[in-house]
């Protein structure tokens, strides 16, 4: 018995790494945290503080995770004048950038003035596209 709990044990763990893995490959929208208290613990223990200055700095680094688990622990997508937008854009972290726009932040002069004066020549076509203005 021992054995086959162990056997279904990693079994279920390889399915949800394989589910993870398939999420990160195919840019599916996973939700990790079941509600907002969820969502605040687990960034809790990834040692991360809910705070705009994280939130940005979680999108300007490209960390999907953590991003998403802002999101749903409430964060506004556009906390502190849309900060994440601009240092994603201008960090060139395109993903991250679509992510935001598709969770609805406003895209702003500034993220466009970033994109551009760092030659990130898609990030600014997707901004415009999305409409910001110079």
């Amino acid at each position: 018995m021992i054995g086959k709990l162990s056997f279904h044990k990693r079994r279920a763990g390889v399915v949800v790494v394989l589910t993870l893995a398939a999420a990160c490959l195919f840019q599916v929208d996973v939700s990790f945290a079941a509600d907002a208290v969820s969502a605040r613990k687990e960034l809790q223990q990834l040692g991360i503080e809910y705070a705009e200055s994280q939130f940005a700095a979680s999108a300007g680094a490209g960390d999907m995770l953590a991003v998403k688990l802002f999101l749903d622990a409430g964060m506004d997508v556009n906390a502190g004048g849309s900060a994440a937008l601009g240092l994603a854009a201008g960090r060139g972290q395109l993903e991250m950038v679509k992510l935001l726009l598709a969770k609805g932040a406003t895209p702003t002069a500034n993220a466009l003035q970033f994109a551009r004066t760092r030659g990130h020549k898609a990030i600014e076509d997707i901004l415009v596209q999305a409409g910001a203005k110079e």
